[in-house]
This record gives C-alpha cells, structure tokens and sequence, in this order.
C-alpha cells in the first residue's frame, strides 16, 4: 500500500521544519492527536538537520478479523532522520514499528521551500507478508495511517495560525 500526500503550508520552511524535530512541539502535536504515554527517545538537532525518535501509544477501532494482530491501544515507534537538501530544504528518512504487529511501515518526508511557505511530500509504504489476512491488515494500518496523516498536517496548519 502507498500513501502520497503533498502537504503546502503558507508559513517558512524553517518555521515548519521546527514543528518536526523540536521536542516539546512534537510531544503536544501527538497528544492533541490522540496520542497517549509519548515519550520522546531521541531529538537531536545538527547544523544539517535532525534524529529523532519517539514512541507513543496510539489507539485503533479494530474490526474482529484483526483483533488478534491489533489492540485497542497500540505501542508505535517513530523514527525520523532530517538532513538538509542541495535545494533549501530538509528530507527525512521515515520507519515505524508498530509493536507485534507484522508490517512493514517506511516512509519519506521531503520539505522543500516554495516562493510564498513550503510543500512537504510525504511518501508512505505499507506491507505486510503474512497470506490471506496481510493484505486486509496492511489495507486497515494504510487507512488509519491516512487519517493520522491528515489530522497532523490539520494540526500542524493551526498551530502555524493558518
């Protein structure tokens, strides 16, 4: 499963970029979207960009067929690494474990500069090997993972005041 999304925001790109790798910014961004024990691992800014790594527990409405792969709360890691581009912007490399849960989550973001804000590309690659349910399960992770996408670029657009 693919996810591809391009997020435009009128604000600077730093302005943004900060909204990603600043600590505090990413621990309230989890928890006004539904996030609950976020701990922040790892957040370690450089002069060319950032890792960061954080671990939360996100909840799922899980239809009965994947009840025995998914909770209602599940323990997802989120590891991102920054680095600054040869065109004014920042790429991210992106992997997400969701605890004993059997797909594959990885995953670009790639923040670039435009005349008036910036535009941030995501791209999201689900999988999931297992025969016969695989498929239904990493269709359920994609399509939670698409509102999850939406709601933080919803978020991160009002905490930018636009």
């Amino acid at each position: 499963m693919k996810i591809r999304r391009d997020h435009e925001y009128a604000h600077a790109l730093e302005d943004v970029y900060a909204l990603f790798v600043n600590q505090d910014e990413i621990e309230a961004k989890h928890a006004a979207l539904g996030a609950r024990n976020i701990r922040i691992e790892e957040c370690e800014l450089f002069e060319d960009g950032a890792d960061v790594r954080f671990i939360r527990e996100l909840p799922a409405e899980v239809p009965g067929v994947l009840a025995r792969f998914l909770q209602p709360w599940n323990t997802v890691e989120q590891t991102e690494q920054w680095r600054s581009t040869d065109k004014g912007g920042y790429d991210a490399t992106l992997e997400i474990d969701i605890a004993n849960v059997p797909v594959t989550v990885t995953g670009t973001l790639d923040l670039e500069p435009l005349k008036r804000g910036c535009v941030n590309h995501v791209r999201i690659d689900i999988d999931c090997r297992i025969p016969l349910v695989g498929r239904t399960l990493a269709e359920f992770v994609a399509k939670d993972s698409e509102r999850l996408i939406e709601e933080e670029y919803a978020y991160i657009c009002e905490r930018l005041g636009t």
